[in-house]
């Protein structure tokens, strides 16, 4: 009788320790399985921030490119007004050069009718 309450007590010792490995088995395969879990998430969540950075990033590049091109743009116009201006001074320059000797040789040698004290007529 002895043996056999002891025989029972092990048989149920067995069957509790079966137990409690299926449970452990089986926590140690949940927490696994959310750890897989959750590393993908966390894979997700990379992916989309880097998609996120790329995107913004192309945008600007492509900022960076377009005030590039404008820049450049920019040279060409002010490259051609300086040729233009260079063409306008080689045209004039021999007119202009005479205008102004023309003028320092014409000088009237009477003194203005304002210092004569004559100031009828003048506008101030």
């Amino acid at each position: 009788r002895f043996a056999r309450i002891m025989e029972e007590s092990v048989k149920k010792l067995l069957d509790a320790e079966k137990k409690a490995n299926e449970i452990v088995e089986r926590a140690m395969s949940d927490k696994q399985n959310k750890m897989v879990e959750a590393k993908m998430e966390a894979e997700k969540e990379i992916s989309r921030y880097k998609d996120e950075q790329e995107a913004e990033f192309e945008i600007e590049k492509e900022e960076q490119h377009r005030k590039i091109n404008d820049l450049s743009h920019l040279d060409e116009e002010v490259a051609e007004e300086i040729k233009i201006i260079k063409e306008e001074y080689e045209t004039n320059k021999k007119e202009v050069i005479k205008f102004l000797l023309d003028s320092i040789k014409n000088v009237p040698l009477q003194p203005p009718r304002g210092l004569k004290g004559d100031f009828e007529g003048l506008e101030i």
